[in-house]
């Protein structure tokens, strides 16, 4: 006897019989939805059946509560692989061990620079952030346009702001752009912190009266690689924490 093949195994192969058969069906109604032979059908159904996957009711084939569940699995597993293979170019010169987690990336803006377009993940961002009510973020460089950003968008506002900042930016602010840290310390709205935890990117959280964004940069030795931005609850929930853990052992910019 042969092995009997995993739920998996079945999913995989059988998953156009299980996502036609949402409506049931009867086996030459299955055959003409999907042109298939009645041969390739009758091994298709009898694979989902004994996998329990599928049930007969009279004369019609219907997915069972395990066969929904499993169906619904099975596409959660691929819109996680196809944002995954969205956001590699971002993510490719990031270390192996970094712990982004992949449910922020479902449905993710991604942005990557070109020769062509070297600011556009930048651009981006500036126009995602417009209307913030209050902002969080960790970065591990400083690039002049997203101070000028910091600056443009909330010196004359009552938008809250906290940036926690790695050491190598610190001493960036003082010895590269001296009179940008003074601009950014002059305002009673923004809070800057120093942390000495490594950052392999950035990350920000930008909270609007209709919501949230967040947003992560990733940078290379040139510069930016990419930007990766989503408004939905887990790239919030993530990213949010993500900004906690720095700012708790972080301590105020001297």
């Amino acid at each position: 006897m042969g092995q009997v093949p995993s739920v998996v195994d079945v999913v995989t192969k059988r998953y156009e019989f299980l996502t036609s058969l949402s409506t049931p069906k009867t086996k030459p109604e299955l055959v003409a939805s999907l042109d298939r032979s009645r041969s390739t059908v009758d091994r298709a159904v009898g694979a989902l059946r004994d996998a329990d996957l599928v049930e007969r009711s009279g004369s019609e084939y219907v997915v069972t509560y395990a066969g929904r569940q499993a169906t619904a699995a099975y596409e959660g597993f691929r819109d996680r692989l196809d944002a995954l293979q969205c956001a590699h170019p971002v993510l490719s010169t990031l270390p192996p061990d970094v712990d982004i987690d992949p449910s922020v990336l479902h449905g993710a803006d991604v942005e990557t620079t070109s020769p062509s377009a070297p600011t556009a993940p930048t651009e981006r961002n500036v126009d995602i952030l417009e209307g913030t009510t209050s902002f969080r973020g960790i970065g591990p460089a400083v690039l002049p346009r997203y101070v000028d950003v910091i600056e443009s968008l909330w010196s004359d506002t009552a938008v809250d702001v906290e940036l926690v900042v790695t050491e190598a930016v610190a001493e960036s602010l003082d010895s590269a752009l001296p009179d940008r840290r003074d601009t950014l310390e002059d305002l009673s709205n923004v809070s800057l912190y120093v942390t000495e935890k490594p950052m392999p990117y950035a990350v920000w959280t930008a909270e609007k009266t209709d919501g949230a964004a967040s947003g992560i940069v990733v940078y290379t030795e040139t510069g930016i690689k990419g930007t990766i931005n989503n408004d939905t609850e887990p790239m919030n929930e993530w990213a949010r924490e993500k900004y906690a853990t720095y700012r708790r052992d972080a301590r105020p910019l001297d």
